[in-house]
């Protein structure tokens, strides 16, 4: 997909909305009970190649589409189960060596402590997801496991804790991560129509760089000094032509700051607009940095 088509996934999604209420009358009964969603974002992405040496960084648009199915079951009183499956595409048309294509099962079980909606919420969500790069190195399984605990202090003001897990088992080592990530989000519902929310959050683990040839060359022969050369000799790496001919992708111990804010617009009872701006800041083993940033528009429909 290039960049003048990929736009049309917000032409697309608009489309999925209006047909929404023939396609519930037309739904097999053994769908009834399955509950649809679907996304599509339009993101830019300062230093998406996440790239130390700050003149070679890379900046990029990208083109997402999610779709989302999911079958909810009362177990008892508190105990709700939800069973379903993810899909998602990934576009970013001035380096299509890094789109891609993830699909698989979800499966989240919640308890509710307590009636009404301020009563606390505890859910366990875990998912497995086959990952399709063209990046060869980078197709792989993804297990991901979340611990969430949320309250509604008020009617419109929500807060929530969350742990979560990812490990993705990747072709080449090079691709191999494991994170794990604790946060706190909230959300306020301003009025029936507007709602603003934010999370901030610290990650920790294994993360994929890149490297302009020529950085990495000087990393590699200890022109960027011992400490560079001690550390990125021993770390898997291979010439994946991620970002252009001859980039270097490699694997290193980081952690991560994270943040996001998010302000959403609700068009409808089933389909929401939401403007997000988001911030990595990752520091590796030796300290060295990987700023990123990025601003995206997401609409969301619920069929």
């Amino acid at each position: 997909m290039n960049c003048r088509r990929s736009p049309l996934l917000f032409a697309f999604a608009l489309a999925l909305t209006g047909r929404s209420a023939a396609a519930e009358e037309a739904m097999p009964a053994w769908m009834s009970g399955l509950h649809f969603s679907a996304a599509t974002t339009v993101a830019w992405t300062e230093n998406i190649s996440r790239t130390s040496f700050e003149p070679t960084r890379k900046d990029a648009a990208t083109y997402a589409f999610s779709l989302n199915a999911s079958r909810p079951q009362q177990l008892a009183r508190n105990w709700l189960l939800s069973a379903g499956a993810d899909a998602d595409y990934l576009s970013v048309p001035d380096f299509s060596r890094n789109d891609s294509v993830s699909g698989g099962p979800r499966l989240g079980v919640q308890y509710k402590f307590g009636l009404g909606p301020l009563a606390p919420v505890l859910r366990l969500d875990t998912a497995y997801n086959h990952r399709s790069s063209r990046i060869a190195a980078n197709r792989g399984g993804t297990a991901e496991a979340g611990l969430h605990l949320a309250k509604r202090l008020t009617e419109s003001f929500r807060l929530a804790l969350n742990g979560e897990w990812l490990e993705h088992y990747a072709r080449s080592a090079t691709f191999d991560i494991q994170q794990r990530t604790v946060s706190v989000d909230a959300s306020w519902d301003i009025d029936e129509h507007w709602r603003l929310s934010g999370s901030a959050g610290r990650l920790t683990g294994r993360i994929v760089a890149n490297a302009a040839p020529q950085v990495w060359a000087q990393a590699i022969s200890g022109g960027l000094g011992a400490t560079v050369f001690n550390y990125y000799t021993t770390i898997p790496w291979e010439v994946t032509d991620s970002y252009g001919a001859g980039w270097t992708s490699y694997n290193v111990e980081a952690h991560a700051d994270l943040w996001s804010a998010a302000l959403g617009y609700s068009l409808s009872d089933r389909t929401n607009l939401e403007l997000r701006t988001s911030s990595v800041f990752v520091v590796n083993r030796i300290g060295i940095r990987y700023p990123s940033e990025s601003w995206g528009l997401s609409l969301i429909h619920r069929f």
